[in-house]
């Protein structure tokens, strides 16, 4: 499946592909026909500026949508788990404003917007309105309380994400990078260092190459929340 932006052309390359494969047991059936692409992890399934062709639904895996800011910067706009559709500028026959990223090794489905019946179209309007209550809950967790609350709040929500696996002691390890943090916090690389260096001080945390165990949950809510 190709999808042309001017002179430059996305092209999915699938590991793996099938028609209508079966659904995620925690999401609804999907009566229209669906091809399946895997996407590696930090694989861009489309950029910014990209036509809206198709309609997208995760099967399996952590997807994030980023935007990028006049000065350059990429901020992370929400996140999308298994069962999530997204890509629904597909619906008015638009241009991708935003850039859809795997952090995970996903699968992802992909739906022609034409083939969708009414009863698809309300699976997508629930997901969708689950979808905007997470982000009213992230925009806030943003803009109310310093860096080190943001950072602490962030780091427990990508721990109940695919992005994170389990120690042997059942700690989460989350797979990220300082970068990623300062993209989900609307922060800075440089800041964020500066506030994991205090927590792994603090023994709330433990890092490593691209990975960051939370040692102590429960105190790092207590920061989440301002104690």
């Amino acid at each position: 499946m190709s999808l042309a932006s001017g002179s430059r052309t996305t092209t999915f390359r699938p590991i793996a592909a099938a028609s209508k494969p079966a659904a995620p047991a925690h999401a609804d059936a999907m009566e229209a026909p669906v091809q399946t692409l895997t996407f590696q992890r930090r694989q861009t399934l489309y950029h910014s500026g990209d036509p809206a062709q198709s309609v997208f639904r995760v099967r399996d895996g952590l997807v994030r949508i980023t935007r990028m800011t006049p000065e350059g910067r990429i901020l992370t706009v929400r996140h999308l788990i298994p069962g999530d559709f997204f890509g629904e500028e597909a619906f008015v026959d638009g241009q991708r404003e935003e850039i859809a990223e795997a952090l995970t090794t996903a699968q992802i489905e992909a739906i022609d917007p034409a083939l969708i019946n009414q009863q698809d179209l309300m699976s997508i309007t629930r997901s969708l309105s689950v979808q905007m209550q997470r982000s009213m809950e992230y925009q806030y967790h943003l803009q109310t309380g310093d860096l080190r609350q943001r950072v602490a709040r962030y780091l427990l929500t990508l721990s109940d994400t695919p992005l994170a696996r389990r120690d042997a002691q059942g700690r989460p390890v989350i797979s990220a990078t300082h970068e990623l943090v300062a993209e989900g916090t609307a922060s800075t690389r440089e800041s964020v260092s500066k506030i994991i260096t205090e927590l792994r001080a603090e023994g709330l945390i433990a890092s490593g190459y691209r990975s960051i165990t939370l040692v102590d949950r429960e105190e790092l809510g207590a920061v989440a929340e301002g104690f």
